[in-house]
């Protein structure tokens, strides 16, 4: 409750009139109390004022209306799977990176501001995502590039009006469980080499190769910088990438002379990816001045396919280069 307090003062000013009467006593009523005049001499008004007494009133705030356009969710669904289920009936889905989706009805064609959010058990924070869709259409939130843990727990809901709305608001929480056992993409620089790939981020993998291929792996895997002198000394221009390919091309040479190499799954990804890169470049260049560049990629990408089939992976793969 508001409490404003109001004084009212009327001051009515009028001006001097002098009024020409007939001859004879000028009348005047009595005042009120409520009037506060000076005497009037020879039918001149001077001032005359008016007061009322100071009042209190409550005032009382109007509820927050309701926007005009309360789309509702409704068919939600986690992964392709309808409903919205929470405690031990909550689906298992078998992918690290689950689709969530409702459907709004609304009247009207614009399209409906969605906002979803989602907490993994456990945790206090929660991912907001903010996206928009057309009414009576499923409007879906794709996951991240780095998905969800393996094994973990995790609730959802969404709603379709401003944070501001009254109504409708929230949608209940809908919780699901990320199979056990799936690779967690958390833990990969290369997240879509990771997948084309098919390697566990962190699991260890070996691999053999020729010496020639791994010279060519090496070249793939040395730093733009390489050899250049840098105002300021080493490390002056040194990024994160360069000290991870570095550390990943030290171990490759202290496994040269078996021609052996083992390196994490993120680690290959990043290896197979650079020396598929080198290929690229060197395809475009024996294309673009086949008179000055005898050879193409053919050797970087045989080096690559080697690496892929030790690892489980395709036969070719692209690795985000052309071939």
């Amino acid at each position: 409750m508001i409490k404003i307090r109001r004084a009212v003062a009327v001051a009515v000013l009028l001006a001097a009139v002098v009024a020409v009467m007939p001859a004879q006593p000028y009348e005047t009523n009595e005042a009120s109390p409520d009037f506060a005049c000076p005497e009037s001499e020879g039918g001149v008004i001077i001032t005359c004022s008016i007061a009322y007494e100071t009042d209190e009133v409550e005032f009382h705030p109007a509820p927050a209306l309701p926007s005009l356009r309360v789309p509702r969710a409704t068919r939600l669904a986690t992964n392709g799977v309808p409903g919205c289920v929470r405690g031990e009936g909550r689906p298992i889905v078998g992918t690290t990176t689950p689709t969530l989706s409702a459907v709004f009805a609304v009247e009207g064609k614009e399209p409906t501001e969605v906002i979803f959010e989602q907490q993994r058990f456990g945790d206090t924070e929660s991912t907001i995502s903010t996206t928009s869709g057309m009414p009576g259409q499923p409007v879906v939130l794709e996951a991240g590039d780095w998905g969800l843990g393996p094994g973990e727990s995790y609730r959802w809901r969404v709603r379709g009006t401003p944070w501001d709305a009254a109504v409708p608001g929230w949608s209940q929480w809908c919780e699901f469980t990320v199979e056990a056992g799936l690779v967690d993409l958390r833990d990969a620089t290369d997240v879509d080499a990771v997948r084309e790939l098919r390697v566990a981020p962190k699991r260890r993998y070996t691999v053999k190769l020729t010496e020639r291929q791994w010279r060519l792996v090496l070249d793939a895997l040395a730093p733009m910088d390489e050899g250049v002198a840098v105002v300021g000394g080493p490390g002056e221009m040194e990024t994160e990438e360069d000290d991870r390919l570095r550390t990943i091309s030290g171990t490759i040479r202290r496994g040269l002379p078996s021609r052996t190499v083992t390196l994490t799954g993120d680690q290959w990804a990043t290896a197979a990816a650079q020396t598929a890169g080198m290929a690229q470049i060197y395809d475009q260049l024996r294309e673009e001045e086949p008179d000055v560049y005898e050879s193409d990629g053919s050797a970087y990408w045989k080096a690559v396919d080697r690496i892929s089939a030790q690892l489980g992976g395709p036969a070719h793969p692209g690795l985000g280069a052309d071939r």
